[in-house]
């Protein structure tokens, strides 16, 4: 059972030392990254914990994303690859998939998927940033047009999961790719590789927040699993899959974002 994210005890955040988070309406809100959220980034980095965006975003974004930011790492594409920074400098990448061969062979099919979702859906229309993808393809749903109406959305999941693809659906994209990578698995395999920890080793010291059905994997497997405010809408599935996040946050968006970073930095403060 989900509640709210006040009641959880504060000995409980106090081993917490690993703040991993999703992008899209959890950092940001409704796409901007306003201040107060960049601002609470910012201070759990200076309280020394180790931050790491998992986001349904493209590779190209969690480049990015781990430049810009003081982050720890990126894990993108829901899972396809993570980016993270050498401790001599400069940045290493983690693939799913390290076979090229492979991974363009797998192109080749979504390309098919694709033409067969733009030709039965009148209203599928592509993600501006699939320019930037390596692993999946992502269909937008509110971003740069009218929003894809629920009936629509089905449609496009029903498509490419007949083509065999695994789809997922965050609060702004549906995205579908060939593997069996999910969030989770890509944030294990950055612990093992980089921290030599698995994630159930580590996992009550690590507080995940997110906002969508593709965190799931993440709110059953952290020790710490908060939903923002905006997760209501999609509660009652995750409960379904017994993968509902521990807590639910006020406020929603960054500001719910904001809401459970001042508690852990103030819990590794005492």
């Amino acid at each position: 059972m989900t509640v709210p994210f006040s009641t959880c005890p504060d000995e409980v955040l106090a081993k917490v030392r690993r703040l991993y988070f999703d992008v899209d309406d959890t950092l940001t809100t409704r796409g901007a990254l306003f201040s107060d959220a960049l601002e609470c980034l910012y201070e759990a980095h200076e309280a020394g914990m180790s931050l790491v965006a998992v986001t349904g975003r493209s590779a190209a974004w969690g480049e990015m994303l781990l430049r810009m930011f003081p982050l720890d790492a990126v894990v993108a594409e829901t899972g396809a690859m993570c980016f993270y920074r050498r401790a001599r400098g400069g940045v290493g990448t983690v693939h799913s998939e390290p076979d090229q061969t492979v991974r363009r062979a797998n192109a080749e099919r979504r390309q098919s998927a694709v033409d067969d979702v733009l030709s039965q859906v009148s209203a599928a229309r592509l993600a501006v940033d699939n320019i930037g993808r390596v692993y999946d393809v992502a269909f937008d749903l509110v971003e740069d047009g009218k929003p894809v109406s629920d009936h629509d959305a089905s449609r496009i999941r029903t498509i490419l999961e007949s083509q065999g693809l695994t789809v997922a659906q965050s609060s702004v994209h549906i995205n579908a790719w060939f593997g069996s990578f999910d969030k989770a698995s890509m944030v294990n395999r950055y612990l093992l590789d980089i921290e030599g920890v698995s994630l159930n080793a580590a996992r009550h010291t690590v507080c995940y927040v997110g906002d969508s059905k593709n965190d799931a994997e993440m709110f059953a497997r952290a020790g710490v699993s908060v939903g923002v405010a905006n997760i209501k809408n999609v509660l009652e599935a995750l409960a379904a899959r017994e993968m509902a996040p521990q807590y639910i946050t006020d406020a929603e968006m960054g500001a719910g974002f904001c809401e459970v970073a001042e508690r852990l930095i103030a819990n590794r403060g005492e």
